[in-house]
């Protein structure tokens, strides 16, 4: 049986500068609860018209250009698109104490997240495999509370590691490995903590959010989804250790 689902696309195209627009954009946007497939392409079910239609009127008084596309989707691209707009099961944050731990003792241990990985989940498996547990092997869980007994959970509530006061499950699993002292490392912890839970706003972070949703929106599983974004979070690492003058 096909089963269909309309949805409203805004294009937009503003001036490189100043970038103030382009930013106010991209805040107001992400307010709304758009999902970006890309730069400058912002998607919401057909009954975000109001919005969209607001958001095109401010990119025209700025000196840019906005369309609205009508988007009919069908089967497997309906489950993609409305994945986009999953933000349930957040954990809420503990207030454990963060205790410095050696990756040596943690060598090709199972981890387990919850399944349709977005930024945080994407930052830490990525800062797992790269700096923690070469050897990792991922669990893409339906239901956390199902997490087996012997596999280390990472972001959801009740996990051995995940949001911890402030901090977002990347920046816990960042502090408790002694990761954080690494300038690049801090530097993507800001963008990951800002996408996944707001806060102050970093310049580089709406493109990577583009990059990251639209990954998420042709993955046909989290394990191809991991192996991409963590492409975009090694590019990230290294041109961030190239600044500070590490490389």
């Amino acid at each position: 049986m096909t089963t269909k689902s309309n949805w409203l696309l805004l294009i937009a195209t503003l001036p490189t500068k100043p970038a103030a627009a382009r930013m106010r954009l991209w805040r107001g946007a992400k307010a709304a609860g758009c999902a970006a497939l890309r730069d400058g392409a912002w998607l919401l079910p057909a009954s975000g018209a109001r919005v969209l239609a607001r958001l095109a009127e401010n990119v025209v008084a700025a000196g840019g250009s906005a369309e609205i596309l009508t988007v009919v989707t069908e089967n497997e691209q309906t489950t993609r698109f409305a994945a986009l707009f999953d933000r349930d099961g957040e954990p809420r944050a503990g207030t454990a104490e963060i205790r410095r731990l050696a990756a040596a003792d943690f060598s090709g241990r199972t981890w387990a997240t919850r399944k349709h990985l977005w930024v945080d989940r994407m930052a830490s498996a990525w800062l797992i495999r790269r700096f923690i547990d070469r050897k990792a092997k991922f669990l893409w869980l339906d239901n956390p509370k199902k997490c087996p007994k012997g596999a280390l959970g990472f972001d959801f509530d009740g996990a051995t590691f995940t949001h911890v006061g402030s901090r977002v499950s990347f920046e816990v699993l960042a502090a408790t490995f002694g990761l954080d002292a690494d300038p690049a490392i801090a530097r993507i912890a800001t963008i990951v903590h800002y996408l996944d839970v707001g806060g102050e706003a970093v310049a580089e972070a709406a493109g990577i959010e583009a990059v990251l949703t639209g990954l998420r929106a042709a993955a046909s599983d989290d394990d191809i989804l991991l192996a991409e974004a963590s492409r975009v979070f090694d590019g990230l690492y290294h041109a961030y250790r190239k600044e500070s003058g590490d490389e």
